[in-house]
């Protein structure tokens, strides 16, 4: 009976973390979508690398700011500093998960009508958006529990993971664009 009740408390824990993040991330991926929504096309995030620039990636999830608020700003200014710092990390992970899915999204259309697909090279791009997918929901919890500040080498690997993915789709194009020129 006590193993029931364990069993118990430990799936109604495990949803109610999972309901509580779902909303608290709610607003940065509602905030992400619509920020996406005025853009033309995913192939402008992939052509282009990404909207958020790697400067502001490492201000997000650098630990500079919060050493100098220990030492200077009263408690409420932290809160609120630590708040609004964390609604901005949620905000870049939900763009990157975004920009991401988009980006496979147009792929898997390209794919579709392409004569030559090398099966490795689809696998690679394949497995790199999985292992990004599942780094920026780890980092997102990481995030909404602890916060952002010293998760600056995660963040860094999620970035590096996602321009991978970019220069691998773009070398798979560029392959495909040649045959297709060759076949003609």
């Amino acid at each position: 009976m006590t193993e029931y009740a364990l069993i118990a408390a430990a799936t109604m824990s495990v949803l109610l973390f999972v309901v509580l993040f779902r909303r608290a991330t709610q607003d940065a991926r509602e905030e992400a979508q619509a920020g996406c929504r005025g853009l033309n096309d995913a192939g402008d995030w992939w052509e282009h690398g990404s909207y958020v620039s790697r400067a502001v990636l490492q201000q997000i999830f650098s630990q500079d700011d919060e050493n100098f608020l220990n030492g200077e700003a009263d408690p409420g200014t932290k809160f609120f500093f630590r708040r609004e710092r964390k609604k901005l990390a949620l905000r870049w992970i939900e763009r990157r998960k975004l920009e991401a899915a988009a980006v496979m999204r147009t792929h898997r259309q390209a794919a579709r009508g392409a004569e030559d697909l090398q099966p490795s090279e689809e696998m690679r791009l394949l497995l790199r958006h999985a292992k990004l997918k599942i780094m920026c929901e780890a980092l997102a919890v990481t995030v909404w529990l602890a916060g952002p500040q010293s998760l600056h080498g995660l963040a860094q690997r999620a970035d590096e993971i996602f321009h991978g993915a970019q220069r691998l789709r773009q070398a798979v194009r560029s392959r495909g664009d040649a045959s297709a020129q060759q076949a003609q």
